[in-house]
Parts: structure tokens; sequence; C-alpha cells
């Protein structure tokens, strides 16, 4: 371990200068390729001519959602694409509905490359709608020119061996709907063993490659293989099976098919909004998508595709260069060897009275005080950026002051107790207590989660491997070997837990600053054993690290309190709207801030009232009203064309529509209705998880948004003898012309998000079964 006085301070300067060196290396190691120009040879990806495919689709930077004018000419822009460079696209039409309730039709582009085999295909997908709020020029633009641009390369390459597939789907992000209808009706879809689809939850970073099939160890050693600059982790595909997220990967999974989900995350505040357009979008992430797309489809397109192991691997990249994987049932063992390794040296330094045992449980003591005061503090650091309001949303115009913040907090809680605890454990007994403990969360997850076990599986082993001289030579020669057995694991420990520290932010937001801290300091608890020498440093290093540190921490701190929350470059998502309610007569103004709170100009717009959650019962989400103008809308109808009872149940046929001809038409039925057999367009509609239901507030929601001129058929039953009261409600995009004082009112550090601003009317309906 690290020698005294003179000794602690060369220790804390080398420890120092190789962990700031891993993190640079992580920052540079998650930066995407930088893009290939348009004149690149014609079997790579090169993002020069993707991106002028994306321009043509998307450049216009008009919102396209399913069902839209504009969602018909991006499909034909997409058909255009794909006749050009030699294909004969098709397109499939079909209704489909998804978990919630939402339905509606969709038209998907279709493609086919054929193979020298028939009988197996690979697949790559993406969508082309975009949300209602923004024109999607990443999400999901930038995964369709990925596929245009792949459907040209595969034209220069060898024929493979399987069939590969062209999906360019619709209705994404209304509830996968353009993907059910591909994976339950078209007959390509039988073929289909594997299946590479590209999407985006932001504007720019690395492609992670962040789900993958059930066949995990198979297609990560492909993707290991093949991939110029791997990025990934078991990590993500562990933490992603976790979310209520899904995407179109989910459906083609669900269908039986293997292979690899990838998505860039960076500036997500820019997500579902207006500023996703084709300025924002980055020839980088374009390329790294490309790269990791095109040779992982062309490796699966001539693969052995037939029952591929059903088998789990643990796997992390190494700065976007290098991969390294194990089959996850190698990883208990690999963690009971390094724990064994590691708990034979710690009592041969025992024998030699290398290490005391009081200094040894007092550094056991030390780590678990460090994490447990540490968290403590994290925990309290997050209330109070909270309530001082650095974070009312959950991703701010300026992160990096926080981050820095929770990460210098626990660098301040690992030097602060390693110079307390310093002076009864000593350098070894920390080292020694650190180790232990690391082993033992090593065995608990290598039991238990095995896709995060290697950020300590690792690092363990190469402190139980570093440690084998200083365990073994003499005493007095021991202590620039003992430097070297503490520099080496924490280094390990920067190397597979700096870039997942890196991406939390982006991924979960600013609720999860706890965890950031909390696990930055547990990276940093191995630093433990420079900080025992420091209780007799003079001078200035004394008291160097822990002033650095506490300083830091105060600085970012307050300069995250003070920076502005918003930015005409990560605006806040303000969505504002017009409720009429057909049968009060009664309209209302509607303004839903992402952060509870109204911005100062809208504030003043008019005089608004505020409500803890939305103004129909199924909603929960806080919400803003004031007084507006009645408009005389048409409101939807909800009309029964046939009903019939049998035994104790009263089944209906009824048509929803809208008379106004909005873009979205919706029933609700109350939590009490006793609802069964639902059809939208006679297809069935599967009952409500109990998750669905919470987050309406037990309403059942069946809904359309791209409904029909015609209306919609909903087949259904009730139980005879109650009164039921539903709610038929349309819904258009946009404000009407009055609403314009309203929408002049929206700063500039404000945006309309999702859905976007919307016009309501509700009606309600008695059925009397």
């Amino acid at each position: 371990m690290p020698g005294e006085g003179a000794g602690g301070v060369r220790g804390i300067v080398s420890a120092g200068a190789a962990l700031a060196s891993v993190l640079l290396l992580s920052i540079w190691g998650l930066r995407p390729p930088a893009p290939r120009p348009a004149d690149a040879p014609a079997r790579e990806f090169s993002a020069g001519r993707a991106r002028a495919i994306l321009e043509r689709l998307a450049g216009d930077g008009v919102p396209h959602p399913i069902g839209s004018p504009a969602n018909d000419v991006v499909r034909a822009r997409v058909v255009e694409e794909l006749s050009k460079i030699g294909y004969t696209p098709e397109i499939q039409t079909g209704f489909a509905c998804d978990e919630y309730g939402t339905c509606a039709t969709a038209k998907n582009v279709i493609a086919r490359l054929d193979g020298t085999q028939a009988g197996e295909a690979v697949l790559i997908a993406a969508h082309y709608d975009s949300v209602p709020a923004g024109p999607g020029a990443s999400d999901d633009g930038v995964g369709v020119a990925t596929v245009l641009e792949i459907a040209r390369a595969l034209k220069a390459l060898p024929q493979p061996r399987h069939s590969v597939i062209l999906l360019v789907d619709d209705g994404e992000e209304a509830g996968l709907l353009g993907a059910r209808v591909f994976a339950d009706v078209h007959p390509w879809a039988k073929e289909i063993r594997a299946a590479v689809n590209v999407d985006s939850r932001g504007t720019s970073g690395p492609s992670l490659l962040f789900e993958t099939g059930t066949a995990n160890e198979w297609i990560v050693r492909i993707y290991a293989k093949n991939a110029r600059h791997p990025a990934t982790s078991s990590i993500y595909y562990t933490a992603y099976k976790q979310l209520p997220n899904d995407t179109d990967f989910t459906v083609f999974k669900g269908a039986g098919s293997q292979g690899a989900n990838f998505a860039f995350i960076g500036n997500v505040v820019h997500y579902h909004t207006r500023l996703d357009n084709f300025e924002n979008t980055r020839g980088s992430s374009l390329q790294h998508q490309g790269e990791n797309a095109l040779p992982l489809l062309v490796a699966l397109a001539n693969a052995e595709l037939s029952n591929p192991p059903q088998k789990e691997a643990v796997y992390f990249d190494l700065f976007e260069h290098w991969m390294i994987w194990w089959p996850a049932e190698w990883t208990l063992r690999m963690s009971l060897g390094a724990a064994l390794l590691l708990i034979l040296e710690i009592a041969w330094m025992l024998r030699k009275k290398q290490l005391g045992a009081p200094a040894l449980v007092w550094g056991l003591f030390a780590w678990l005080m460090t994490m447990a005061l540490t968290s403590v503090a994290i925990w309290l650091l997050q209330k109070v950026v909270g309530k001082a309001g650095a974070t009312p949303v959950n991703w701010v115009a300026h992160p990096l002051p926080l981050r820095i913040s929770f990460m210098a907090l626990a660098l301040t809680g690992v030097s602060v107790l390693g110079v307390a605890f310093g002076r009864r454990a000593g350098a070894v007994g920390l080292w020694g207590g650190v180790w232990i403990w690391w082993a033992l969360f090593s065995l608990v997850l290598s039991w238990q989660t095995q896709g995060i076990s290697y950020v300590f599986i690792v690092p363990t082993a190469v402190a139980a491997v570093a440690a084998l001289p200083f365990a073994l030579v003499r005493k007095g020669s021991a202590r620039n070997w003992g430097l070297v057995a503490a520099i080496l694991p924490l280094t390990a420990a920067g190397i597979v837990g700096f870039e997942p520290i890196l991406l939390l932010y982006d991924a979960l937001g600013a609720k999860v600053l706890w965890l950031v801290g909390i696990i930055m300091c547990l990276i940093l608890s191995p630093l433990a054993p420079f900080f025992a020498d420091l209780r007799s440093a003079r001078g200035v290093w004394r008291v160097s690290v822990e002033g650095v540190a506490i300083v830091a921490t105060v600085l970012a701190a307050f300069t995250a309190i003070v920076a502005p929350a918003y930015s005409a470059k990560a605006p806040e998502a303000v969505n504002l709207g017009y409720w009429l309610d057909a049968d009060a007569g009664k309209a209302q103004w509607l303004v839903h801030p992402a952060s509870g709170r109204l911005q100062e100009p809208i504030r003043v717009a008019t005089n608004f009232q505020h409500l803890g959650k939305g103004p129909f019962p199924w909603s929960g989400a806080p919400v803003f009203l004031a007084d507006a103008p009645g408009l005389g809308l048409a409101a939807p109808t909800f009309t029964i064309q046939e009903s019939t009872v049998t035994g104790s149940k009263r089944s209906y046929r009824a048509l929803l529509r809208s008379e106004r001809g909005a873009s979205d038409a919706s029933v609700m039925f109350p939590p009490d209705a006793a609802l069964d057999s639902v059809r939208l367009e006679g297809e069935p509609v599967q009952p409500k998880t109990e998750r669905i239901r919470q987050y309406f507030n037990g309403w059942e929601f069946f809904d359309c948004p791209a409904i029909p001129a015609k209306g919609i058929e909903i087949n259904f039953a009730l139980p005879t003898g109650k009164p039921v009261e539903v709610y038929a409600v349309d819904v258009k995009y946009g404000l009407p012309a009055e609403g314009a004082f309203l929408l002049n009112a929206r700063p500039l550090t404000a945006t309309q998000s999702q859905d976007g601003d919307v016009t309501i009317v509700s009606r309600r309906v008695q059925l009397l079964p």
C-alpha cells in the first residue's frame, strides 16, 4: 500500500493522475466516430451520403405524426429513395392496437434483398413517423436515413446467405403500431430470425447497443467481432429490462426474433420537441449508427440463424475501441476465484504482520461508514439543489455543474473519511477493508444480477493479482509494490465505472443524480488507502485534496443553483391547450408546464388557476386553467348502432367519430364500468394491466390517433342493469386562432413537446345497459 508521509503525497499524485487519465479517456471514448464523406467507398457506410438523404426526408422541419398528410409526404420520399437505389418497395397497410388501447391504421414501407438461401431472413428497421410536436429528424429520421444508406451499401456488397428485409415502419410513436402490423400480418415476418433496430432518444452522442434478444451471448459475440467502435454494456441491457420503455424492437423480440437495438441519447432536451430538427442532428452520431448496424446486419445475414443458444453474456466496451465479454455462467466462478485469492492474500498479510487484525476491522468499518455517510450527504445535496430550484425539470439547460457537484461530494466523502479512519486502520487496513467489501458485492451481484457484476469483479480481480507481490515480498521491500497494488485496481474501477456514470444523467436525468454520486463514491473508495498517509503530511498537502473537493462541491452546487434551468437551446416543455366542454358549454385555456410552474410571460398572459391534477378524471399531471371563449366547435359523437343481451352482459357496437375532422379521437370508460371484450375495427384490445390502469387513474382509455373521417367502430360489453357514463374526446393539433396570445407569450425558453399544443372537445355519453 502507499508509504507514509511524502510517500502518501506521491501516492495521491500518482493515483490522481491515473484516475484523471481514465476519466479523460472515458470522455474521449464516448465521442462517436467522425462522419465518413459522401465519396467514401460504396461498400462502407457514409454519414455524408446518409445526411443528404436525411435532409431530403426531414429538412423541411415539419412534424409528421401517423395519419397526417405530412406523414404521407415522408413515406413517399422513402419509397422514392429505395426505388432510386434499385429496390421495389411495397406499402403494407394494416390496423393495430397497443396494450394501452391506442389503435390506428399504419402504412409501412417494405423492401427485400434476396439471399442465396431461401427460408430465413434478417431485418433492419426504423420508423418514419414523428410525434406531433416535432419533426423527428433524429427520432427517427436518422434511423430511416441509416436504413436507406445501408440498403445502398448492401447492393455493393456480395449477395448475403440470408435475405435482408428492409422495414421503414409507421406509428411507432403512437404505440409501435407499424411494427405490430408487420410482425402480425406480413408473410415475410415469418422468415425473420434476427432484427437490427435503429432509433434515438436525443440528437447526439454515441450509438449504444442497449438491448438484445434472448440469445444475448450469441449477438454480443457477433457484435464484438464486427463493431469498429463498440459502445455497449450489459449494465444498459440489465437496466433497460427494468424500465417501462419500448421501441419497435420490443415487437420483433416478442415475435421470437433475436438481434440488437441501437440508439443515441445525447441532448435529450431536444427529444420529442421542435428542436429535434435537421440542424440539430449530428453526422457523427449518424455515422456511428451506420457503423454499428451495417456490419452487424451483414454478419447476421451470413450467420447460422437456426436456434442460437439462449444464453446471457457479461460485457462492456473499453473506450469504444475494444470490447470485453464472457458467458454469464462464468461470472460466479470468476467472482469466487478473485475473492478466494484476495482472502488468502489478506490472511497471509495478517500472518506476516503486514496487516494487523484491528487495522483490518477498522478498514472494514471505514468503508461502510464512508459509503453510508457520503450517501446521506449526497441525499441531502439532492434535496438542497432541488429546493433551491436547480432541478425544476429532469433535464436542465446546464447540467455540468450539477454533475460535478455530486461527483466532487463523493470525492469529499472518500478523502475526509479516509483521513479520519487512516489513523486507526492505516493504509493496508483501509486497502483490505475496501477490497473485502468489493469482493462481497461481486459475489452477491454475480449470483443475483450478473449484467452489473463486472463493475465489481474486474477491479476485485485486479486487486487480488496486483497485491500478490506486496503479500509475498519482505515487509521492508513492500512500499513500491504496495503503491502498485493500490493504484492498479483503482484504475480498473475507473475504467469499468466512469462510462456508466457519464451516461447516467443522459439516460435518466436529474432524478438520479444521487445515484451518480453514490456510484462515484463507490468507484473512488479504493482511494481511501492513499488518504491514510496524509495524516502525517505537512503544509498544504495535509488538507489539499479534502479542501479542493469541498470547495469544488460548494462552487459547483452554487453554480448549478444560480444557472438558468432553461435556455433557447434547452427549453422547458410547456404544452398549451384549448378545451371545450360541450356539455357545459364552457371553454378553458390549459397550460401544462413540465416543471409544474408557469414561466412569467405565460403567467401574466391571463388569469390562470392551478390544479393539482388535470381537468379530466383520468389525468394526474398538474395543469393551469383560465377561462376561454366558447368557439362552438362540433363535439365528437359516440353512437350506439346495435346492442344485444347475452346472460348478464350487454354487447354493443358503437361508432366513435370526430364531427369536426380532428386528428385524434378517444373514448374513456370509468373505473367501475367492468368493461369486457373490447374490439376496435375488429381488432381485439387486450385487457389493461394494473400498471396501465393506475397510469389513467383506473379509467379504460381507447384512442385512435389517426381517426378516419367515417369514424371508428368499437365493440364492447358491459354488465346489464348498471348505467355507465363515458367520455368521448377529440383532439386537433394546434391552438385555435384565439390562442395566438398564448403562443406569443410562450418564451424562447419554453417549447411544446410530445403531442404539443392541442384543441380538445369533450362530451359525456350515458349508456343504459
